[in-house]
């Protein structure tokens, strides 16, 4: 079937010329076999530029994700260091700088406590066998040593550990307000930013207390550096909550000294719970191991 392109008639395939207006139609078909080649290839270029297109994009976008994590993990890096070196110099940084922190030092204190505590385990096992055996002919008799902490141990004790610390930073934000007054402008964020910086020195006792835990010294000198680290974290922490709050141009409604107070009496407080939650979890790890032993041995 051939269509006459000036009067659209429909014309059989035999018929050269169209019977109304007399136009050939050979040499219409032949061109338009041509246009229809020429858009084919024409559609087909810009479909392939199109893709071109399209891979470099994403492409770019690669790139510049990339270099974007690496500019924020150098600037994180650089603020980390600035806060080492002269804590109470806070800068401006990222929003996750404060934050990120406090999860770090959470991260590295549950690694220790942790592998404490699965070190402990082994021990305990260990020592269990070697009872067994003074008492025993059969080498075959033998407690289960197989007990290993879960992921969930690790999850719950970082858990517990940051979000007491965001509460204890809450309640020196809004104390500062109430000391403060209508001269406080920073916003929370910032401020936890602020308060990370001045306690970022715990990132790295946090650090120190996870490699003491990691090389598996059990001694008289081990337990009293990790006393000393305990006091030291405790007690810059308690300095930072505390400067926190009285570290103020002006005074507001409520005095500097009484508003340390109550945020200090209200932070011992969630120390208190945030500590009996992880000797809690601790009480109900022993548990699990002593029912794990009992229960796969003998």
């Amino acid at each position: 079937m051939k269509i006459c392109p000036k009067c659209f008639s429909k014309m059989k395939d035999d018929v050269n010329f169209c019977t109304k207006c007399g136009t050939k139609l050979t040499d219409v078909e032949t061109q338009a076999t041509v246009d229809t080649e020429q858009q084919s290839q024409n559609n087909s270029t810009d479909s392939s530029q199109q893709e071109n297109n399209a891979q470099q994009a994403q492409s770019t976008k690669t790139n510049i994700d990339t270099q974007a994590i690496q500019s924020a993990l150098q600037g994180y890096w650089s603020w980390l260091l600035g806060s080492w070196k002269s804590p109470f110099k806070a800068k401006k940084t990222t929003k996750y700088a404060g934050i990120l922190t406090l999860f770090l030092e959470s991260l590295f204190f549950t690694l220790g406590i942790g592998h404490g505590t699965q070190k402990a385990a082994s021990e305990a096992t260990n020592a269990a066998n070697n009872f067994l055996g003074a008492f025993s002919s059969s080498n075959s008799t033998t407690y289960n040593s197989t007990y290993s902490i879960g992921f969930g141990f690790y999850f719950a004790i970082i858990l517990i550990i940051l979000i007491a610390a965001v509460a204890m930073v809450g309640i020196a934000f809004l104390i500062r307000r109430a000391v403060g007054g209508s001269a406080v402008t920073e916003t929370f964020i910032d401020y936890l930013n602020r308060l990370a910086h001045y306690s970022s020195s715990i990132l790295l006792l946090t650090f120190v207390f996870f490699l003491i835990a990691v090389s598996g010294t059990v001694g008289l000198v081990s337990m009293l550096v990790v006393s000393i680290l305990l006091i030291l974290i405790s007690l810059v922490w308690t300095i930072t909550i505390i400067c926190g709050v009285v570290q103020l141009e002006n005074d507001g409604q409520l005095d500097r000294i009484y508003g340390a107070v109550i945020t200090g009496v209200i932070c011992m407080i969630i120390e208190g719970i945030a500590v009996s939650l992880v000797v809690s979890k601790l009480g109900d790890t022993a548990g699990s191991f002593i029912s794990s032993m009992f229960g796969g041995g003998l």
